[in-house]
């Protein structure tokens, strides 16, 4: 492997453990893990998170390109893998750090509206009316785009995240 591939690799685990201790702190849930690989039949790069009872799969990406539709599709067949009807793709923002609560909470979350439209038949009307500030268009891809943060309130069912003493 030569070392720009082996430090893309090394930023990619960095930015996986990041986001995978974000949520499990978040959720309050230490069963949040990084899987193992499955080679053609990965399930996500972050397990054990759900959503009223179901399993969302969650893709993260460490990349400066833009390749939302190619990402997102690899989220969708994942999730097909996993048996989950939500999917995510978690992407680093250029120049937002990871290494604290704040900073990871700032980093982008994509879906497709189809996904959004699901999650809202499932959960309570108020968790969506209350926990909607950061959706938006993901540029011109058609597909919607939040926080983490924002992200991870809709999966706590709109309950503060963390500890008090953490936040």
């Amino acid at each position: 492997m030569s070392r720009n591939r082996r430090s893309a690799k090394t930023a990619g685990t960095r930015f996986e453990t990041a986001v995978r201790d974000y949520l499990a702190w978040a959720l309050q849930d230490e069963r949040i893990m990084r899987p193992r690989l499955h080679g053609s039949k990965d399930v996500g790069d972050i397990a054990n998170v759900c959503f009223m009872g179901q399993k969302v799969c969650i893709e993260c990406k460490n990349t400066a390109a833009k390749a939302y539709k190619q990402h997102l599709r690899e989220a969708a067949v994942e999730a097909g893998n996993l048996d989950a009807p939500f999917y995510f793709v978690v992407q680093k923002v250029p120049g937002i750090g990871i290494m604290s609560i704040d900073t990871l909470g700032q980093q982008l979350a994509y879906t497709t509206a189809e996904v959004i439209h699901m999650m809202r038949q499932e959960a309570p009307r108020d968790l969506f009316l209350n926990n909607t500030m950061n959706f938006g268009p993901l540029e011109r891809s058609g597909f919607i785009s939040l926080s983490l943060n924002s992200l991870a309130l809709i999966l706590n069912h709109g309950i503060t995240l963390g500890t008090e003493q953490e936040s």
